[in-house]
């Protein structure tokens, strides 16, 4: 950890210190918590809350972070990592990706062909859970140069020892590859925890990293494995996740570009790399047809994919006229309107879980190009969409997006579409209620939960905004949605199914009355967790 992370400054260490008390100061000051939310699920006054602190010093500071965008060019970098406030440091979900990953080998083993990548993935993610805890040690506590050098080698080492002797590797591959991997991670984790401040908390950008980087260690190993491969050994979704990862790597690409080359931020710069983007993601050689024939003969091969792509696009004019209509209004935008979207992904999720599995997979991943694209529009200033995206972001945005980005959004998607990216084979129709883990908890459970908590919420929880009513609502919700599911023959349910969905209703329910972290990424995790179980 040592080669790449310099000492913080003390200005930076008091601030992580105070940052991971925040819950015993509110606790000691409630007053000001509720001066940020006013009852469970209600709207935030974000100019109040978000950006105040106890001094001017650290008000001065702060405005200094909130008046630049994170890739301005001019923008000073400092050496100083600032999480999202008014939060804990969350901690505790570094666990969650690699113990979502490894819950696949307790029951139903992954497919075959999916077996060896699956635990790389819950190898590297394991070593990264480890980097993080070490991290925190690192930083926040007061140990000899000894104890920190020991500590700099424990994630390498232990993502090394577990190449060599779960995956078979040689112990050079071994060596290399895990110590380079846990490096990138923290490296990448530091960086964007200084680049963009008060976006995340340090356990919503250990998830969110974690994430991206098991994505970077996927698309090499798939592109090698698929393109060494017999092309008429491929199944659809095979060809339709080369073209997916092929795409969002280059997508990757283009954003580090934009970030480490400052002329490439400009408007015209800016298109140009979105046309080449389009044409590498449509026309490079990864499949045989290309991507773009590959695409056309799998939509139009089969009338019922048309019509729910037919259907996606109705759900999109929606989404639009639900964003131009709160506009109009020029008001912060409630938490019952922002919960349309929750409603809106559900409409978008379960059809295409139950019926087409393979063209939502590649949904989600052009969702979420879109969202990068548009969010990169919108960071940039670039025209003419720049100013409309900025109005969309100021009047639906929530306490929990107090830095630069959309955070909301995105975690929407990501927690949505997680279940089915992190599930090899998801689409084998094995593993249907693994899949709608994160429709079923955020946009079931935590759905009903506002909307019951913020009109009937009566008895609150110790500690916390949320409600009891809430609560229930959630669990009973989750478990209605189920039984009509089953009910309909749409989902098969088991004795152990309906005991593992149960037990995972409950304790998520438990966490979204207690957390003060992206719930939209925290819940879909440990109800997936939870539910594989069974």
């Amino acid at each position: 950890m040592q080669m790449f992370v310099k000492r913080p400054c003390v200005q930076e260490k008091v601030y992580h210190t105070r940052s991971w008390h925040v819950l015993n100061r509110d606790k000691n000051n409630s007053t000001m918590r509720r001066s940020i939310s006013e009852t469970e699920h209600s709207d935030s006054d974000l100019s109040s809350g978000a950006t105040t602190e106890s001094n001017s010093s650290d008000c001065e500071q702060d405005r200094h972070h909130s008046s630049r965008t994170p890739l301005d060019p001019n923008a000073k970098r400092d050496n100083v990592m600032l999480p999202r406030p008014w939060a804990s440091s969350g901690g505790w979900m570094c666990f969650l990706m690699p113990l979502a990953l490894a819950s696949r080998f307790l029951n139903a083993p992954p497919c075959q062909e999916q077996v060896h990548l699956h635990l790389m993935l819950t190898v590297t993610a394991t070593g990264m859970c480890v980097e993080t805890l070490c991290f925190f040690v690192y930083f926040f506590a007061d140990t000899s140069i000894l104890a920190k050098c020991i500590i700099s080698l424990l994630p390498g080492t232990f993502t090394t020892i577990g190449f060599g002797l779960c995956l078979g590797t040689s112990w050079l591959f071994a060596v290399v590859a895990g110590f380079l991997m846990m490096a990138g991670y923290q490296h990448f984790y530091v960086c964007m925890m200084r680049g963009f401040a008060r976006c995340f908390t340090y356990g919503e950008a250990s998830i969110l990293f974690q994430g991206l980087m098991l994505f970077v260690v996927s698309v090499v190993y798939r592109l090698y494995d698929l393109c060494s491969a017999d092309a008429k050994t491929l199944t659809d979704f095979d060809r339709l996740n080369l073209i997916m990862l092929n795409a969002l790597m280059w997508l990757l690409i283009l954003c580090l570009l934009v970030i480490v080359v400052p002329r490439l931020r400009g408007p015209i710069p800016f298109y140009l790399l979105m046309g080449l983007l389009i044409l590498a993601a449509t026309c490079a050689p990864v499949t045989s047809p290309l991507p773009i024939v590959a695409l056309l003969q799998f939509i139009f091969r089969d009338p019922k994919r048309l019509q729910i792509i037919g259907f996606y696009l109705v759900l999109v004019l929606l989404t639009g006229a639900t964003v131009t209509w709160q506009l109009r209004h020029s008001v912060q935008a409630n938490t019952r309107v922002r919960k349309i979207f929750h409603l809106l992904i559900v409409l978008v999720f379960v059809p295409g879980v139950l019926f087409q599995c393979a063209l939502l997979y590649l949904a989600t991943g052009i969702a979420l190009a879109s969202f990068v694209v548009l969010e990169l529009v919108r960071l940039l200033q670039i025209p003419p969409f720049s100013d409309r995206l900025t109005e969309a972001f100021h009047s639906f945005r929530d306490e929990k997006d107090a830095g630069a980005l959309a955070l909301t959004p995105f975690c929407l998607l990501i927690g949505c579409s997680m279940p089915l990216w992190l599930t090899p084979c998801p689409c084998s129709k094995n593993d249907t209620l693994l899949l709608l883990s994160g429709i079923l908890a955020v946009g079931v459970g935590d759905t009903a939960a506002s909307v019951v908590g913020s009109k009937l919420g009566r008895n609150m929880w110790g500690n916390s905004s949320r409600s009891l009513e809430g609560t229930i609502a959630f669990v009973v919700s989750i478990l209605l949605s189920v039984w009509l599911l089953e009910a309909t023959g749409l989902l098969a349910m088991t004795q152990a199914k309906w005991f593992a969905t149960i037990f995972a209703a409950i304790n998520s329910a438990l966490v979204e009355a207690f957390t003060d972290q992206v719930d939209n990424l925290v819940l879909p995790l440990v109800f997936y967790i939870l539910v594989g179980l069974a």
